[in-house]
């Protein structure tokens, strides 16, 4: 039984009586000609609908299919708190300067009075019924309803006077009311100029919207009550158009800057030349990590922090380390980067869209070269497209790929970018901002993205006029250090192919440029100042040959690899005239990434110290990478391995050959087992803990003995299995100074086939 109807032969005379009825509702060789539809309405399919002409009822048919009247009796709490829906929640407040007055174009008095202007809309409200039917216009004689959202203060719409009245005018005296008044009706927000001409429906411009009346085509006259839906759908549709043209940014100031170095080391100036390479290479190496994105992660020692370090301070309470990141609303530049949803006509022929190539018309291609770090050939696998052919070396046409193109470090020209852009991606296929036309300037240039080869499809899907590079299938659990590391080495690789081509024609080595930048998919503008570069992070491939990135990383491993970089004597730059917006982008990323139980009946959250476990122990296995868990464990539960380390920046954990952020609480010394490695003078130090992580050959027993720790000082050695464990044990010597329990190993919490990392405690005696 419906509605508590009984009658057995009950059939619904109006659209509102299916109000709450699960049903489907299927227009049979008719349109809904301005009849209200319930508020249950769920989804409504307009594809049917026809748009071939411009009648004022089929305009309020679909304006009303989108948005409900708003009753002037509906509290102003509850028409504010229905607003909140058209935004997503996480976007905090619009832009669309929400505070502006929104009003009719009527004349000077009327506008200055807002008291006037409520009047007049209550008093005309009471004989809105009978006008609107006599005129046969659903917009006369109804108080226009105020936006959800507004303060009581703003001001309200006044209609025009209608009904009967107006339909005896004289024609001269009508126009002298359109001429004081403005047109019957519209809506306005920041309009200046000529309103347009009245045989038009809705006029769209930067924040400006008007809605005039049609002439009436319609033999079925529409239904009272829906004005006000009308305007409250413009003004969210208002909002959503300039939201289009702006975009979140993380906004956050450096962190640790009131760690300084020593006041007489120089620093360049900005009436310094530049660039000068003598000036750069007296600069000390800043150990001190400023990117607020690390505002968490361990504090790394350098000459001076020995001493001083305990004054870092805490701009952020520890609970609050692991919040939402500051973000503010930027307005896009004509040079920003954009997603897939960007469409425009000037960059329909960059995103694949030329007369002469077909769409998705792209060749895969197989790369392979030895690497003996991995113990084996790598092959990769380039998706080329026939546009993008050009930037690449072929045996044939069609045939065995060769190598990339590289420029001459002797071509001046500013046609296009130098540098190839490698932008290594996960999970976002819509979001990612891969469209560089407009951020380049419409200048040529190469950009590959990185991706894993399970997502191939559905990158190439869509972005088909990309190059995209072809991760191996070992590489589809892995972090973003495997995708940093095969870039390094593949271009490397290519730089020495590239060498050995040209100089067949004549050209030296040394002239092939060896420059690569790695880039963020989520940077969509830049800024440089007084100077021409590119991109977010340039290499030099060829000087950083043997320096490589750590393949396991999963977090911080630009850190990492930056400390080996200077260790092993490099000059490393940050150029600070040369800045980067980063989008933030909700999907994909390292939220791709999800801890989760092997058990799929288990619905228990898993928590970090869970990341870890006893060997052989009944403990839940996860279905995450060994690596993941391992650096999450550390980052938040570090303490519990190093408890003497806690808040004792003066006493560091010394860490060999690797940076593992262990918490804003531990701070880090770093350093390199390499011969004739740059490393802070450790003489003067006593350390709090060692962190032996996977270390290879370099690391020996004589190595160790030249640092000193506390009494009390713990020990963490992490290897690949159990063996290792032992051995790495027997060969540094470890139990003449450290004492081991066997309750003190553990293991990530990963089954056997998922490969654990194993770990080790001990006590220095």
């Amino acid at each position: 039984m419906w509605q508590k109807i009984e009658d057995a032969e009950w059939r619904p005379q109006t659209y509102l009586e299916l109000e709450g009825l699960p049903c489907i509702l299927i227009f049979s060789g008719m349109d809904p000609h301005g009849e209200s539809l319930p508020r249950s309405l769920r989804y409504c399919d307009l594809r049917l609908i026809n748009s071939s002409c411009l009648v004022r009822t089929a305009l309020e048919q679909e304006l009303g299919l989108a948005a409900y009247f708003v009753s002037n009796e509906v509290p102003l709490e509850k028409g504010a708190r229905n607003e909140g829906l058209e935004s997503d929640a996480e976007k905090l407040s619009s832009t669309d300067n929400e505070d502006e007055e929104l009003g009719t174009e009527g004349s000077t008095s009327e506008r200055r009075s807002p008291v006037k202007r409520e009047r007049s809309c209550s008093h005309d409200s009471a004989s809105s019924s009978l006008s609107s039917k006599a005129s046969g216009s659903v917009l006369c004689g109804e108080p226009l309803a105020q936006p959800m959202g507004s303060s009581q203060g703003e001001q309200t719409l006044s209609p025009p006077p209608c009904g009967l009245a107006e339909e005896a005018r004289a024609p001269a005296e009508k126009q002298r009311l359109r001429a004081t008044q403005g047109p019957p009706v519209a809506l306005s927000r920041h309009s200046p100029g000529p309103a347009p001409p009245p045989d038009c429906c809705c006029s769209v411009g930067p924040r400006r919207w008007v809605l005039l009346p049609l002439p009436w085509h319609s033999p079925a006259p529409p239904q009272i009550g829906k004005t006000g839906a009308y305007l409250q759908f413009l003004s969210i549709l208002s909002r959503m158009l300039i939201r289009l043209t702006e975009v979140d940014v993380y906004d956050e100031e450096e962190i640790n800057t009131n760690l300084r170095e020593e006041s007489d080391w120089h620093y360049a100036q900005l009436s310094d030349p530049w660039p000068d390479l003598e000036l750069f290479q007296k600069m000390p190496f800043d150990y001190i990590i400023h990117d607020p994105k690390y505002e968490g992660a361990s504090l790394i020692c350098s000459y001076h922090q020995s001493a001083r370090s305990e004054d870092r301070g805490m701009s952020r309470k520890p609970e609050d380390l692991f919040m939402r990141r500051q973000t503010a609303r930027m307005r896009l530049s004509k040079y920003a980067a954009y997603n897939t949803y960007h469409h425009c006509e000037q960059c329909h022929q960059y995103m694949g869209f030329h007369p002469r190539y077909q769409l998705y018309e792209s060749t895969l291609h197989a790369f392979a070269f030895s690497y003996s770090m991995l113990g084996e050939e790598v092959q990769l696998h380039f998706i080329i497209p026939k546009s993008k052919e050009h930037h690449f070396v072929f045996s044939q046409p069609g045939g065995q790929l060769e190598s990339m193109r590289l420029p001459l470090v002797t071509d001046k020209s500013h046609e296009y970018i130098k540098s190839p852009t490698f932008t290594p991606t996960t999970g976002r296929h819509e979001h990612g901002l891969f469209n560089l036309y407009h951020a380049m300037d419409g200048a040529s240039h190469l950009h590959v993205l990185v991706v894993k080869e399970y997502e191939m499809a559905i990158y190439k899907k869509y972005w088909p006029n990309h190059i995209m590079l072809v991760l191996p299938s070992i590489f589809n659990s892995a972090g973003v250090g495997a995708a940093h590391f095969l870039i390094k080495e593949l271009s490397y690789h290519n730089l020495e192919l590239e060498r050995n081509r040209q100089e067949e024609l004549g050209i030296k080595p040394q002239d092939i440029w060896p420059f690569i930048v790695i880039s963020d998919d989520s940077c969509v503008m830049w800024n440089v100042v007084d100077v021409d570069c590119g991109g977010e992070r340039s290499r030099n491939v060829d000087l950083t040959q043997n320096v490589q990135y750590n393949q396991n990383r999963f977090t911080c491993d630009d850190v990492d690899f930056n400390l080996r970089v200077h260790s092993a004597g490099l000059l490393l730059c940050r150029f600070n005239r040369f800045s980067v917006m980063k989008k933030q982008i909700a999907v994909g990323g390292h939220r791709a990434f999800h801890i989760t139980s092997k058990v799929s009946d288990n619905s228990v959250a898993i928590v970090p110290a869970q990341y870890i476990c006893a060997p052989d122990s009944k403990h839940t296995f996860l279905a995450a990478p060994a690596q993941l868990l391992l650096e999450k464990f550390l980052q938040h539960h570090s303490h519990r391995f190093f408890p003497l380390s806690l808040k004792n920046h003066s006493h560091p954990v010394l860490s060999v050959d690797c940076y593992l952020n262990l918490g804003s609480q531990i701070s880090v010394c770093y350093v390199s087992s390499r011969p004739h490695s740059l490393n802070i003078s450790c003489s003067d130090l006593v350390f709090s803990g060692l962190l032996l992580y996977l270390c290879d050959s370099f690391v020996g027993a004589s190595f160790l003995k030249q640092f000193h720790f506390l009494k009390g000082a713990t020990l963490c050695v992490i290897c690949q299995d159990r063996n290792s464990l032992r051995q790495t044990v027997v060969r540094l010597e470890l139990e003449d100074e450290w004492q081991f329990r066997l309750r003190d190993e553990f293991q990530t919490a990963n089954a056997r086939e998922d490969r654990p990392l194993f770990l080790l405690t001990g006590r220095h005696v």
